[in-house]
């Protein structure tokens, strides 16, 4: 799956219902999804089934590697849970997963490859300057075709 680049803001109603901006649901299916906070992140992270499963395979190859008991899975899964789209177009992000990213009113969403993350719009604004400051010359080194 390869999804649209861009970011659309939509906003979160009283029931943790938010409207998947509509250029990301025609480059979608059906669905079931998994939405899920990666250990750190900011914000939430949007994936599909196949992405899930990549994900979590790579997860098993860790545990089986390693002796860390199914730990990083284990705390993973816990941060993740499974929505669909309803025939609105709406998810529904659960308090728990709105908590860890801080969402309340307005849902940013950006589409990044293979992925649709969900940030609160302080909170991407700070990760951005914080890109910004960084600077790790990642646009400069894809798009050395360029002239800037």
């Amino acid at each position: 799956m390869s999804i649209l680049p861009g970011h659309h803001k939509n906003v979160l109603d009283t029931k943790g219902r938010v409207s998947l901006p509509s250029v990301f649901r025609r480059a979608l299916s059906e669905g079931p999804f998994v939405l899920l906070q990666w250990k750190g992140s900011r914000h939430l992270t949007l994936l599909t089934e196949d992405g899930w499963a990549n994900a979590e395979r790579k997860l098993l190859e860790h545990r089986r590697a390693t002796r860390d008991g199914g730990r990083a899975l284990r705390a993973l899964s816990q941060r993740a849970t499974s929505v669909t789209i309803d025939k609105q177009g709406r998810i529904r992000i659960p308090d728990w997963l709105q908590e860890m990213a801080e969402l309340t009113e307005t849902v940013v969403f950006i589409g990044a490859s293979d992925r649709i993350e969900l940030w609160d719009p302080a909170r991407l604004a700070q990760d951005t300057r914080e890109a910004d400051e960084s600077d790790d010359n990642l646009e400069q080194d894809t798009f050395s075709w360029a002239e800037c």
